[in-house]
């Protein structure tokens, strides 16, 4: 049996999502969320369990920010686990 930890981590090692997208301007490589979510689907689907990403805008005094919720799930048990994070515009 693999919990929700197991099956994040096998999850991880599987993953290979390289940076084939190139910002010409900034002079930079990087893969784009679709990119991720494409290089996710065999090792999620290996391992059955499931990713939902979702985002809300917060405002903090004068400034909006983007919340992110990513979450995997074991598809088996419906264990879960979710990470958060807060992104927003450069202040200038």
């Amino acid at each position: 049996f693999m919990g929700v930890l197991q099956k994040l981590s096998a999850v991880q090692l599987a993953l290979h999502a390289p940076k084939n997208q190139y910002n010409s301007f900034g002079k930079y490589s990087y893969r784009s969320c679709e990119d991720i979510l494409e290089a996710l689907k065999e090792p999620l689907r290996a391992n059955n369990a499931s990713v939902i990403i979702s985002d809300t805008n917060e405002t903090v005094g004068d400034r909006v920010y983007v919340k992110a919720t990513a979450s995997i799930y074991d598809n088996e048990s419906g264990e879960n686990i979710s990470v958060t994070s807060f992104a927003r515009e450069d202040g200038t």
